[in-house]
Parts: C-alpha cells; structure tokens; sequence
C-alpha cells in the first residue's frame, strides 16, 4: 500500500483554502465566496450520507436577503477545482440580522427518506443496489461486484439505506468482503475497503493540532455464567479469561438464555461472548490541519507521542471545518477496525393461512383460565406440605392458588426430592440446592411473580416452564393456545436446532394433578379479513446486557444497559411515534417512541446514542426493526452502551424490558 506524507511546516498560513460555495436555482448557479462564510463538512462510516452546514450573512444592506435559498435545491462546496460536497438543501434558518444557517445532505440521504417491502431471490448486494438505483431514479456511479449471491431476503417496511446495509452484512458474512457507499459529484458509489490505495500521514510537529486517548473499564467482564434451558432446572456454563481477571479484576456477566438446552452449546456461547466484553472501551480523538480526502472510510497513519496515538487507523467520523478567515482543520474519530454499519437480516413472521374464499382469517383468540375452588390430587408426601404451601401464597397474595400450586409442586418433584419446587435455579443457584421450606418459599414466590405479569393461569403456568419470554410472546399472539405454544417451542428448536425445546404439554401435565379447577372464558375478535400483524416488542440491539433495571448509586436504573463495541445500529423496539428526539444532559442523544400493541399504550426510552446519528423526529412513524440511531456514549455515560427503558403507558411509568423480550 502506498503512503502519502502530508505535514505542514509553518502553521496555519500554509493552510488557508480557496473556498467557494454555489447554489443552484434551477439552470443558474449563484457563487457565494463571502468572507464571512463558515463551512462544517461532516461524515460518519455508518451513516448512508454526509453533511454540510453553512452560515453566512445573507444580506446586501441589512434589511433584504441577498440570495433567496430554497429546500431541495442543489449546493456544491469546491476547494479550488475540487469538489468537497454536493447534496440538497434539507433546511435552512435565518434571523432578522441576516444571520443565516444552512444544512444540506449528500444525495445518499434520500436512501433514508424512501420505505417499501422487497424480495430478493439469488441476487448479490451490488445488484440490489443497482436495482434500488434505477427504481427511484438515484443516479450510479462505480458498483463494485460484492460478489456472493444472497439465496433469499424478504424485507418488510425497511429504507433503501436498511436494505443495502442488510445485504452488505449478509455478504460480509459469507466472504469476508467489506463495503461502503459514498456520494461523489451527485453519484452514489459502492466502494470496497480494500481499494483505498492511499494512507495519510498526521504527525506531531507537522499537521498535528491536538489528540485524546481514552479508555475505561467500567463494562469490562473478565469472566462469563450463563444458565440455559427450563429456568428451574437450568444447565450451567462458565468462562474466564484468566490474564483480564489477573490485570482487570473479577467481572462477572451473567445470563440465563432460555433457548439453549444443551451444555455443549451453552459453553461454546459463553467462550465466545468473553472476547467482545473482556477489553477497556477505547477512543482515540484528534484535531489536524485539514486534509480534504481524509473522511470517514479511509485510513491515516498517526503518531503522537503524548497519548501515544500511533500506528494505522479508520477513520469512522469525520468533521471538516473551514472558517471564514480560510483556515481549513479536520476533526477525527478513529478506531483499529473498520466499523462500518452492520444489521442482521431476520426473516419476517410468515403471514396466517388464507381461507377458503382466499381471505385472510385475520382472527385473533384470547383464551384466560380462572381458579374456582379445585382440589389438587396428589400423593400423602407431597399433601403434607400444604400448610407451608398456603402460608408462602398466602405471603405472596395468591392463597387461593395453593391448590394449584401442590399440583405444581407433584409435577416438579412428586414430593420425591428436596427442592420441591425446583425452584434453586431461579436464584441463580446450582440445582437442587435450596431444600423443602426453602424451595417452597422462592417457587411459591417466582410463579406468585409469573402469574402476575402472564395475567392468567395457563400463561403463568407454561411459562414457568418455558421461562419468562414466552409471556410477552404469547400475549402479542392473542394469549396462551397451543398453536402459540407448538410455534415458540418449534421456533426455539429450529432456531437452535434442537430436537425439542421445553415441554408443550406442561399446562395439562399440571392439570392432571387437579381436579374441578379451572374455568375457561375464549373471546375471538376479527379483523375483518385483513391480516393483524402482531407488534410486540423486539431487542432493541445487539450486545451484552451490562446493568440491570434496580437500584444503583444510590437512585433506580429505569431500564437496562446493553454494551457492545463497534458501530451498533439501534432499532425500534415496536411500530410507534416518535415522542421525543433531542439532545439530553442525562440521556445524551435519546428518542421516546410511543406504541399501541393490541389496544395498550407503551413508550420507549433509548438514549447515550452516537452524537449525529438520530435518524427521527418527533412526529416520525416508524416500524419495528428500523434503525433509529447508532450505540453511543453521549450524556451521563461511562462507556459506548444503550440505556433502553419500556414504561406501562406514557414515560415515568417504567416496567423491566426482561419482562417482555428475551436477552
């Protein structure tokens, strides 16, 4: 690779840019080289376009403006000959002064602004962007042959940018291949990584203005425990990274994956979660005399001895900044990896059997079970226990339910073993470790919370089976059925590739032990022969959950923390409003979504995004799976992480997000 030496001997007078600004008002182009103009362009790896903001006195004589800017019209930003910019005006204030500021978008930003649904059957990334370009008239540049055709995407509701960044993804995956696209005179381009053939040179004493390095251990794990399978009878696996833990400390992540039942598996996942928490976040930051090549994608060689910045760097965010006077320096965020925009690609839910008319049913079932005085048929050994049984319900505010909970207990351990419950997992202990009284308190205590979140018995009770996740599922399904029940454990099994996950006959496996027990009321509503998409929520993101919803510093934590390196995308959690999107002391950059999911109104909270990477504003529609913004570290933050709340109703109502989807 060549290297090309950029340094500067004399400072800022060797430095100064011939900067012109034109606008164009359709076949006339107005140039603006006005001394008192500003000019800010900005880039980020993993965003679909780049930035420009202009401020300028737009004024002849202080009274009138001088030039009548109008939206969607076309800018360009030439340094000499050299075009740095060319994009579309998006917005625009001015003030009574003449005072006036500009904000324009390369041609790329439209990939954001345009939504539909696709199906790509055989075909590679470079020919879904081709196909992309020539359906909404986006002109082409170079389309580099990305190589791999991807067998099959079925994408609902996603921005061209979701699209293309899926399918990139799903190419990396398989080849290794790396790509970005880039806005070049009105032109979108497809560039792989490896054809940058230039690196530039920073250095101190030469083009070198000024550099931070930071780092932090407060999300660092050095080890790993994870629990998998039936929440009451888990398996177990753990992980150490032995020479973090002998320079870090004991950091321990803990998880239960409720998906996974086999040891093996579970183990391998713990190994391989340990290298993506078991290093300090780094930033490195720096300030140089501007370069105008250097933007997000390319690469630079840095060193400086202070900070001891020094080596190959990414550039993954870049700020040009051109001030009136002509000074041209750069702002650089950098990383060692190329952080390029990633999103898995997960296939939609099939949509529901037509009838015979060739309609969609579009029905949805509730079905909610109720206790009306039943009697558990058990055996003398596990009967004994009722008085102790009946006195945890009754601590609990479920005493009506001993019954059921005896026949409970006979289905867990026939009164044959200590922990009667089987319910020592459910602290996080070994199995079998909690004995008769104190089994029957916590079991007693963990289906008293089940039941309370599944809101009726049938749920509460294959939930204690399936864990927790499957309440939320079920509920945005129409409630406990057995279609839903053979759907999540056939959807675990496949997805894991398992023989079986859980049990599916749990609830009439309790049953059998009780007799004159339950009353079933099933309402059916229809939706007119129209399909009813289910909305319930989704993770938010990927990464490891690194603090829980609790108390913490001496105040609550309203939601959870979810850490992962790298450039992360953020989705929306469910189809909503945007609430909220701004710039908080707190939160840092944060959106509020507002959903309505089947009837309930919900909102959601995520904040510490990536400085610019808010994709929203209030009043925005958004559908469930899209990107909203990019992990960050902004706000009252320690480390890159998303603090994602879910509240019962309208914010200040927060509920645990565990409650509803599965991390």
């Amino acid at each position: 690779m060549a290297t090309k030496k950029v340094t500067v001997n004399s400072g800022y007078e060797t430095d100064r840019t011939n900067l012109s600004v034109i606008y164009y008002e359709g076949s006339k182009a107005v140039f603006m080289n006005d001394a008192n103009m500003g000019v800010s362009i900005s880039g980020d790896l993993a965003q679909a376009s780049r930035k420009c903001d202009i401020t300028l006195m737009n004024t002849k004589d202080g009274e009138t403006r001088a030039v009548a800017f109008k939206l969607g019209r076309r800018i360009r930003i030439l340094s000499g000959k050299n075009e740095l910019f060319q994009g579309i005006i998006f917005g625009y204030e001015i003030n009574d002064q003449g005072q006036q500021s500009i904000t324009a978008y390369d041609a790329n930003h439209y990939l954001t602004k345009v939504s539909d649904s696709y199906r790509f059957d055989n075909k590679k990334a470079s020919d879904i962007v081709k196909y992309l370009c020539k359906r909404f008239g986006i002109k082409m540049g170079k389309i580099s042959d990305t190589g791999y055709a991807i067998p099959k995407l079925i994408l609902r509701d996603k921005t061209l940018w979701d699209v293309i960044v899926i399918a990139l993804t799903e190419t990396r995956k398989k080849n290794n291949r790396q790509f970005s696209l880039q806005s070049k005179g009105g032109y979108l381009h497809l560039v792989e990584r490896k054809e940058q053939l230039t690196r530039m040179y920073i250095e101190d004493g030469a083009n070198l203005i000024g550099a931070t390095y930071s780092t932090n251990m407060d999300d660092v794990k050095t080890q790993v425990s994870l629990t998998g399978g039936d929440e009451d009878k888990p398996i177990h696996a753990f992980a150490v990274d032995t020479n973090a833990k002998n320079v870090y400390g004991t950091m321990q992540h803990y998880e239960h994956v409720s998906e996974i039942t086999n040891e093996k598996k579970l183990q391998a996942l713990a190994k391989s979660m340990l290298p993506k928490i078991n290093k300090p976040e780094q930033e490195f930051n720096l300030e140089a005399l501007g370069i105008e090549n250097v933007i997000s994608g390319t690469s630079i060689l840095v060193r400086e001895s202070m900070t001891q910045i020094s080596g190959a760097f990414y550039v993954i965010t870049d700020a040009h900044n051109f001030s009136p006077d002509g000074y041209h320096t750069m702002s650089l965020t950098l990383s060692r990896t190329f952080d390029i925009a990633e999103e898995d690609y997960e296939p939609p839910e099939e949509k529901k059997p037509e009838s015979a008319d060739g309609s969609s049913s579009g029905t949805t079932t509730t079905t909610t079970t109720t206790i009306k005085g039943g009697k558990a048929k058990v055996p003398q050994i596990v009967r004994k226990w009722e008085p102790t049984v009946r006195k945890y319900a009754r601590a609990n505010g479920i005493e009506s339910y001993t019954e059921l909970l005896l026949a409970l207990m006979m289905q867990e351990s026939g009164g044959r073993y200590p922990d009667l419950f089987q319910s020592s997992e459910s602290l996080g202990l070994g199995r079998n470790v909690l004995r008769y009284e104190a089994s029957i308190k916590q079991g007693v205590k963990y289906f008293a919370s089940v039941l309370k979140k599944a809101g009726e018995v049938k749920l509460a009770l294959q939930s204690y089976n399936f864990g927790q996740g499957f309440i939320a599922y079920a509920k945005a399904r129409g409630g406990y059925n057995m279609t839903n029940v053979k759907a999540f454990s056939a959807a675990m099994a496949k997805k894991y590739r398992y023989r079986r996950y859980g049990d599916v006959n749990y609830v009439p496996h309790v049953l059998r032990y009780y007799e004159g027990s339950t009353k079933t009321v099933t309402t059916t509503t229809s939706s007119g022969g129209k399909i009813t998409n289910s909305t319930g929520f989704i993770r938010p993101c990927e990464g490891v959950v690194t603090s829980e919803m609790k108390q913490r510093w001496g105040r609550a934590h309203e939601g959870l923390d979810i850490a992962k390196p790298g450039t992360v995308p953020i989705k929306a959690a469910a189809s909503g409003t945007v609430s909220k999107s701004y710039v908080s002391a707190s939160y840092g950059e944060v959106i509020f979504i507002v959903h309505n999911i089947n009837g309930k109104t919900y909102e959601t909270v995520y904040g510490h995004m990536r400085k610019g990477s808010r994709r929203f504003k209030v009043g925005d529609k958004v559908a469930q799976g899209t990107q909203i913004g990019l992990m960050g570290n902004t706000g009252r933050s320690t480390g890159q992480h998303l603090h994602f709340e879910i509240h019962n109703g309208r914010w200040k109502n927060p509920v645990n997000p565990r409650n509803f989807i599965k991390f």
